[in-house]
């Protein structure tokens, strides 16, 4: 429980600066489903900066080895299955987003 009496109280503002706005949205998405009060973990936060950089990391790497990426026709069996995918992930979302 957060209280500022036990000394693990944030604001807003010091949350962001410590977690940056990023880290926040993935604390607080994974802090609870129910009803109940939510259960804010520092360490989910930290994990979630984590993974962050961990991607935009891998981000930079792809981009700066782009021209070292298959290129061509997309033709292959995983292609038609993945382009497929695609294309129902964008049915279903039109539909629930209609609804």
């Amino acid at each position: 429980q957060m209280s500022k009496s036990t000394g693990n109280f944030l604001t807003l503002t010091q949350a962001v600066d410590k977690f940056s706005a990023d880290g926040m949205r993935l604390a607080l998405a994974d802090a609870g489903d129910t009803v109940e009060d939510a259960n804010f973990v520092e360490a989910m936060a930290d994990a979630g900066i984590l993974r962050l950089y961990t991607w935009v990391e891998w981000v930079k790497e792809m981009i700066a080895n782009r021209d070292s990426l298959r290129s061509g026709p997309a033709n292959t069996f995983n292609d038609r299955v993945f382009a497929s995918e695609m294309s129902a992930g964008v049915i279903k979302t039109d539909q629930n987003y209609e609804k």
